[in-house]
């Protein structure tokens, strides 16, 4: 009983550092600044970060100085209704976010209609917060719900000026609440007497179930309710401004725009219909912001390269082993059942000359190109920022080895930012000796499986080769910012997460095995995440939990391969 005790509260406890992970993915992303750390942190009533709440958080970042709120908000640490306070800041701005935003990203007045209903409709029940988040926008939305003065009178003057500034800001919201409150502020340390609740003493008890937004502080300090549950994706100021701020993040185009386009066409639609694409090489022009993302990449590479070259002779023995073991399953399996046009005729195959196929002869394919191609794709969403230096080591070990095999192999990462599903090539079917420019692998964003393995899919219809093979590394946590809405008459929006974003990307393998192409997993996620994985890929994948055995178990998973083929 109490192993099982213990397991649940380890499951729990993944789980909600997986939630934080996410929340801050979607602060990093809206802020622009993958370099800080969010001090609070928004969830719905299940514990999901939700992403319209953290889409404001990241807003505040993005467009005041949060060093000062901070200091502001370090005087008012001791008091009971901390948490409060910041809730007031949030919906404050709230309104001054909306007006910034919401002329380029118009999904946001659907958002904020949302969850102006939801606070409305849970108007009798809502605890203090609630009552007077209920009262905003139902001024904003000019619903007819009867407020107390004091609450009246609250929301008068919570309206900030869209032109303040930080400390503007700051001494609005000081006038607030030293008005309607009791705040104790404190610029030392000390044990501070515990006062009566000011707020129910103010405003009245309320339901503590039945709050809408829930603050967790970098203390782990926590406020009761939920945010309305949302969904958020960008919208693009322009088309153009988009992508230049894509091209100096992830590098230049490697295709013509033209071209890039022609491809949105025919990939983005359905559950993806508002992405966009971009393909680069990870070269950067010379404009400083480009400089400067170019200098963190070269900072990320060169501790993939010191990783590797630390752990030097146990991947060296895994691509020593990994080769020999993908050798002896086509010496075996492979080498008479490669077709060609030339060769030793298959008198069983000799009928279909009549339909044109001449390849009824089989020959050996040692020393020679085999008739296959395999793809590796690298999720670099931010998820992975603290593996990067094994993701990279794993793709390499994996990439040399079939190198040495002479089969071909393309490899590339996959994130999405904004809108974009961005895939970073490293190198491609004829690039031999460009195993080394995988070290250049690096993390951000998000991840957007679905779309990924659709324009990888995509990509490999060009390859010459019959028997096409997809390995995908990956945690098997498909989650975007951009969501998916549904057809009719009325269109609901999805997060692109959990049962949307894996029942989307399984869908992509299904097509993808249709068309004949061999998809694997090498997973690099969690136990609680077995369930999708197992979804997505089926039974073709395998977990590495210990890299000496890296070579045997993705050994395992391509030899199979070979055999059934």
């Amino acid at each position: 009983m109490s192993e099982s005790i213990l397991h649940k509260g380890s499951n729990h406890q993944m789980r909600k550092a997986s939630e934080k992970q996410r929340a801050w993915n979607i602060i990093w992303s809206v802020s622009e600044n993958y370099s800080i750390t969010p001090d609070i942190t928004a969830y719905d009533e299940k514990g999901k970060a939700d992403l319209y709440w953290n889409y404001i958080i990241g807003s505040v970042y993005k467009y005041y100085d949060y060093n000062l709120l901070r200091e502001f908000f370090d005087t008012l640490r001791y008091d009971r209704d901390y948490i409060f306070y910041q809730k007031v800041l949030l919906l404050g701005l709230e309104g001054c976010i909306f007006e910034k935003d919401s002329k380029n990203r118009p999904v946001l007045a659907g958002l904020r209609f949302d969850y102006g209903k939801k606070a409305y409709e849970k108007r009798e029940e809502a605890e203090v917060f609630d009552e007077i988040s209920a009262a905003y926008f139902s001024q904003v939305f000019g619903y007819d719900m009867k407020v107390r003065d004091n609450v009246k009178s609250l929301i008068n003057e919570l309206h900030f000026d869209i032109n303040f500034n930080t400390e503007q800001v700051i001494n609005k919201l000081k006038q607030i609440i030293n008005k309607y409150f009791e705040p104790e502020y404190s610029s030392e340390f000390y044990i501070k007497k515990i006062k009566d609740n000011m707020l129910l003493r103010f405003f009245g008890r309320k339901s503590p179930s039945s709050s809408l937004m829930l603050i967790d502080t970098d203390e782990g300090r926590t406020g009761t309710g939920k945010i309305a549950s949302g969904w958020f994706k960008f919208k693009e100021k322009s088309d153009n401004k988009e992508r230049e701020y894509i091209k100096d993040y992830f590098g230049i185009s490697a295709i013509a725009e033209s071209k890039t386009k022609e491809l949105e066409k025919i990939l983005c639609d359905e559950a993806h219909e508002s992405c966009h694409l971009h393909f680069t090489r990870g070269q950067f022009d010379e404009n400083d912001d480009a400089i400067f993302r170019q200098k963190q990449t070269s900072e990320q590479r060169d501790k993939n390269k010191q990783h590797y070259i630390k752990n030097y002779i146990r991947n060296t023995n895994n691509i020593t082993k990994l080769t020999q073991r993908i050798k002896n399953a086509m010496i075996v399996n492979y080498t008479y059942s490669m077709k060609t046009e030339s060769g030793k005729l298959v008198t069983e195959k000799a009928w279909r000359t009549v339909l044109d196929d001449y390849k009824i002869f089989v020959r050996s394919i040692k020393d020679e190109i085999p008739d296959m191609s395999v793809d590796i794709m690298l999720d670099a969403s931010a998820s992975q920022l603290n593996r990067q230096e094994v993701i990279a080591e794993e793709g390499y070990i994996i990439a040399e080895s079939l190198t040495r095999c002479n089969i071909p192999v393309r490899i590339y990462s996959f994130c999405n930012m904004r809108d974009f599903t961005v895939m970073n090539l490293f190198r491609d079917y004829d690039e031999k000796n460009n195993n080394d420019k995988i070290f250049n692998y690096y993390a951000s964003g998000f991840n957007r499986d679905g779309m990924a393995l659709r324009t990888a899919l995509h990509m490999m219809k060009d390859s010459k080769y019959s028997h096409r093979i997809l390995i995908v590394l990956s945690d098997g946590r498909p989650n975007d910012m951009l969501g998916v809405t549904s057809k009719g008459i009325i269109p609901l929006q999805k997060e692109y997460s959990d049962e949307t974003g894996v029942s989307d990307t399984a869908n992509e393998v299904r097509k993808g095995r249709k068309q004949g192409v061999s998809i694997l997993c090498i997973f690099t996620g969690r136990d609680d995440d077995i369930p999708s994985v197992k979804k997505i890929y089926g039974q073709k994948f395998t977990r590495i939990l210990k890299l000496d055995k890296f070579a045997e178990m993705v050994g395992v998973l391509i030899e199979k391969e070979l055999i059934n083929k």
